[in-house]
């Protein structure tokens, strides 16, 4: 049968063609898809803005930032298609579209600046700053961001600002007292430490602070009168009676503080550690004093709160066993805590120590048989 060169050159005429059509569609596809990909999504209704901020707001409370933060953006995107004074529903009352931009604007530049993103942080604040400049929450946050570089000076500015405003702000009043306490105006960052917990008597939770913002003016309120008490060990002259009464007082003020701040926020460490620190000074003090007059018994009760405040510390039960075992003549009492430290630290004078006192106190035992 002789080869059809005709059907041939159709047959590849076909290929051909059919190879055209399939890269013309295969470009035409393509270009279909980068410009869908390449298309902003479409925004949803501005009626969900508020929503989108409610959960976000939650999530905010619970310091998951990310989602928080997401969602503060979907918020942002929504009310991008609505009128500046279209209300906006939010925890059962009506905002504007402005203010609830500047809502989100602003806690997107918290979250940045709780994760030390400073240049984002301080261009999302700008973009709050637009909206309504003089707002105390704008002027707070850059406070902060100022204090953050350095700028002590404009970060005292705009906490001031914010006190002008609101001479209530408790967390205004704090942060002015820790600028102040850290240039060492004791006396001023005092004054305003106390005035930050005269304006949170709710212990109101804060995000971006550890714990409420009257527990923490408590802390620091005893740190500052810790460093004030430290400058008289310092005078270059004999103590007179109002210095000595002086020290007493802030040592006093000092413990005093502490004492509200566990009471009221148990769970912060710090609080019991400062408290254990100025206990033992307390207790120190004491038991040098003059002989006549040296207070044993009042340094026992003092290692007895140092104990109830952390049941494993060593110093304080030893402390009480050497009180009680020397002074107090209670040698029963003094092999309970030699006991306890050696419950806590196995350590062979310790057990030396135990030894010890089970045998006066066993003497002792028969001797009143």
């Amino acid at each position: 049968m002789p080869f059809n060169t005709k059907s041939l050159f159709s047959l590849r005429s076909w290929l051909l063609y059919a190879e055209v059509l399939a890269v013309i569609g295969f470009v035409v596809l393509a270009a279909l898809y980068i410009r869908r990909g390449s298309a902003d999504p479409e925004p949803p209704p501005s009626s969900q803005a508020g929503t989108f901020i409610e959960k976000a707001d939650a999530l905010f409370e619970k310091q998951d930032l990310v989602d928080a933060a997401l969602l503060y953006w979907q918020a942002l995107q929504t009310l991008e298609t609505s009128g500046e004074d279209q209300s906006v529903p939010i925890k059962g009352r009506s905002q504007s579209s402005s203010e609830a931009r500047l809502h989100a604007n602003l806690r997107i530049a918290e979250i940045y600046s709780h994760s030390s993103w400073l240049k984002d942080a301080k261009a999302r604040l700008a973009h709050a700053a637009r909206i309504q400049p003089e707002h105390s929450g704008v002027r707070l946050l850059r406070g902060k961001l100022f204090r953050d570089e350095g700028l002590l000076s404009e970060a005292t500015e705009e906490f001031l600002a914010v006190l002008k405003q609101d001479p209530h702000h408790a967390e205004a009043h704090y942060l002015l007292g820790v600028l102040y306490q850290g240039s060492k105006q004791y006396k001023s960052a005092a004054e305003y430490y106390s005035s930050a917990i005269e304006h949170d008597p709710d212990l109101k939770e804060i995000s971006s602070e550890k714990a409420p913002i009257g527990i923490l003016a408590r802390l620091q309120l005893s740190r500052t009168y810790a460093k004030i008490l430290l400058d008289y060990q310092f005078l270059d002259r004999e103590f007179t009676d109002e210095d000595v009464a002086e020290v007493v007082r802030l040592e006093s003020e000092a413990i005093r503080l502490l004492e509200e701040a566990h009471k009221k926020y148990p769970e912060m460490d710090e609080v019991v550690n400062d408290l254990v620190r100025l206990l033992f000074a307390r207790a120190v003090s004491l038991e040098r004093e003059d002989i006549e007059t040296r207070q044993y018994a009042d340094a026992l009760r003092v290692y007895e709160r140092i104990v109830e405040l952390d049941p494993r510390e060593v110093r304080a039960l030893e402390r009480m066993g050497e009180i009680y075992a020397s002074f107090l003549g209670d040698k029963a009492a003094a092999l309970e805590m030699y006991r306890k430290v050696y419950e806590i630290e196995p350590h062979p004078t310790v057990l030396a120590n135990v030894k010890s006192l089970e045998e006066d106190v066993a003497a002792e035992m028969a001797s009143e048989e």
